[in-house]
């Protein structure tokens, strides 16, 4: 076998691995992202809701406090002490995946195909 029809036969064999590789990614890797990319929206609108409850809590106490009522805002600190959150400013886990790349796999496809078929004899010169 000549070296130009090896050559032919691997970059076919590239370019339908990245093919392969781009299916995989169109269908795998962009669902698992969706699903990430929901849980990460999710999570900022939970964190951001608590976060809202937490201010209104605290101003309630402030009101209290600044209407002589210190019991009361004591009471009521007491009482929604388990509402405080702990863990605002950690990030979401599912907030840092990346979106899929389609363009790689795409280009490797196409020039492995248009090399291939050059190599291959299908396109042949015109004279």
């Amino acid at each position: 076998m000549n070296l130009v029809k090896i050559a032919a036969i691997i970059a076919l064999m590239v370019a339908l691995a990245a093919a392969v590789y781009l299916g995989y990614e169109s269908t795998v890797v962009r669902e698992r992202y969706k699903a990430a990319n929901l849980a990460c929206r999710n999570c900022t609108a939970v964190k951001e809701a608590v976060a809202a409850n937490w201010r209104v809590v605290e101003s309630n106490i402030e009101l209290l406090k600044a209407k002589g009522k210190h019991r009361e805002a004591e009471k009521f600190a007491r009482d929604h002490a388990g509402e405080k959150p702990l863990d605002i400013d950690v990030p979401c886990s599912d907030c840092d995946i990346p979106a899929p790349d389609y363009s790689m796999p795409s280009a490797v496809a196409a020039v492995g195909l248009i090399a291939s078929r050059v190599l291959f004899g299908a396109v042949k010169p015109r004279k």
